[in-house]
């Protein structure tokens, strides 16, 4: 909360003093923890049991203390709205409750694109990568907070592993930068675009979002990113190394790249049939948007809620996708959905042949029934949580079903703008704090994916 101030400091205006103020009552309250949990003998491997309760808290605690700079600047009166824009940055879900963003000091505007920046590859793994303490169970934790079914490692030492994803994405982010400057993006705008970008975020300092800029080359600039972000980070940490194979044979990062080309051409050839003139403008604004949603990114270049109902579901159904595991999004992931049609198609073969045995493959490794069943389960709840959300926000809420699907289905896979009130033009700021309650656990749980969270609440957690 210090980098925030020092922002502010520079500014010269009046919001230093809520993040120095929220920057000593967190360190001092982390003090108050470190001293009450210091270990009496040396420290033991965090078990499997810890580790949820752990990285429950941690993201809950983040989000808590990540709110109090909104309300002692007064951004907020409401203490449930600053908590929902906490948690929307740094579960990197880009759902806003704010109505003129630019009406903000920079400060805020920092501390708004910072918290998705933290939160995208993950406050734990950075913890583990610079708090030699976390680095006992850190692959335990590490595992329970990263995005997919699997946690790959770079190195044999977790430690080690999470300091070289933290500097690849420095890396990025700088990167980022630099092109969004020369783009002729404003410096701070630059910054915290690449911030909100890299981290598939979607906070922007701008009212329209990227929108507002009018650049298709800051449009193009953006959308690559975006999709740089939805890519396993550790196969882009080996690319740069050279090691290019590991990317081009990866059968999760093709099909990742299938969906996305393909939802792009349809949309784009009913935009350029039905709204825009060329194929050029086609492509620009169905492009972004396509990239955006799957993503998770949030982003908005145009007012999609105007679309043909056609490119408005698939944009819906984009939403349950996201990235690749390991990447920066949310949603159900690639990887998910690759091994749901492949267990499909298996299904079908054992129709046709019952004694036939056809094991299903991820980059020519067979998956063990454990990991597909696991898979199967995930799938299972991620519905019937969303159904079951669905139904409680349009209890809670006199809202269209379109509204309240896209709120819902946009909180548990981290996306932010939806489609009607909180679409692109809208935002969460006349929703009752019931149901912001309600969108920012959803957003916890999507970002943990689920079990990390669900787990707590089984009788069988507690017992001894």
């Amino acid at each position: 909360m210090f980098v925030p101030a020092i922002i502010s400091l520079f500014y010269k205006e009046n919001d230093i003093w809520a993040f120095i103020i929220s920057a000593l009552f967190t360190s001092s309250f982390g003090f108050i923890l470190e001293i009450v949990t210091k270990p009496k003998e040396h420290s033991k491997e965090i078990e499997r049991k810890e580790g949820f309760l752990i990285a429950a808290m941690a993201w809950f605690a983040a989000s808590l203390f990540g709110a109090i700079p909104y309300l002692i600047y007064g951004v907020f009166n409401n203490p449930i709205d600053a908590w929902f824009e906490s948690v929307a940055g740094f579960t990197t879900t880009g759902a806003t409750a704010l109505v003129n963003i630019e009406a903000l000091p920079n400060g805020i505007l920092f501390w708004r694109s910072f918290s998705q920046w933290l939160g995208g590859m993950g406050i734990i793994v950075l913890g583990i990568a610079i708090l030699p303490r976390l680095a006992v169970g850190g692959m335990q934790l590490m595992g329970l907070e990263a995005p997919g079914p699997t946690t790959e490692k770079i190195t044999p030492r977790i430690a080690e592993t999470a300091k070289k994803l933290w500097g690849l994405y420095v890396l990025l982010s700088i990167v980022l930068v630099v092109l969004l400057l020369f783009a002729g993006m404003p410096a701070f705008d630059s910054v915290l675009q690449a911030l909100s970008t890299l981290s598939t975020g979607g906070f922007s300092p701008k009212n329209l979002s990227v929108g507002s800029y009018n650049s298709p080359l800051i449009d193009a600039i953006i959308t690559i990113f975006m999709f740089i972000a939805g890519t396993n980070f550790v196969l882009l940490y080996w690319s740069l190394r050279g090691d290019l194979k590991k990317i081009t044979k990866n059968s999760e990062f093709k099909f990742y790249l299938l969906i996305n080309l393909a939802v792009i051409l349809v949309v784009s050839a009913e935009l350029w049939t039905t709204i825009y003139p060329s194929i050029f403008e086609a492509l620009r604004y169905g492009s972004f948007q396509v990239i955006s949603i799957s993503t998770g990114s949030g982003f908005t270049t145009a007012n999609y809620d105007i679309w043909p109902s056609f490119s408005k579901w698939f944009l819906l159904l984009l939403m349950f996708f996201g990235g690749c595991a390991g990447s920066t999004t949310g949603s159900i992931k690639i990887i998910r959905i690759m091994v749901l049609f492949k267990k499909g198609y298996q299904e079908l073969h054992k129709i046709i042949y019952p004694r036939a045995v056809m094991p299903i493959r991820v980059n020519s490794k067979p998956i063990s029934d454990d990991v597909v069943s696991s898979i199967a389960s995930f799938f299972i709840i991620y519905l019937f949580i969303f159904l079951v959300s669905t139904l409680v926000v349009m209890a809670a809420e006199d809202l269209p079903i379109i509204t309240a699907i896209s709120a819902c289905a946009a909180s548990l896979g981290n996306v932010g703008p939806g489609l009607g009130q909180v679409g692109p033009i809208g935002n969460y700021s006349e929703l009752t704090s019931f149901t912001k309650i309600a969108l920012s656990l959803l957003m916890i749980i999507g970002r943990l994916e689920l079990f990390t969270i669900l787990v707590i609440f089984t009788p069988t957690f507690w017992r001894k």
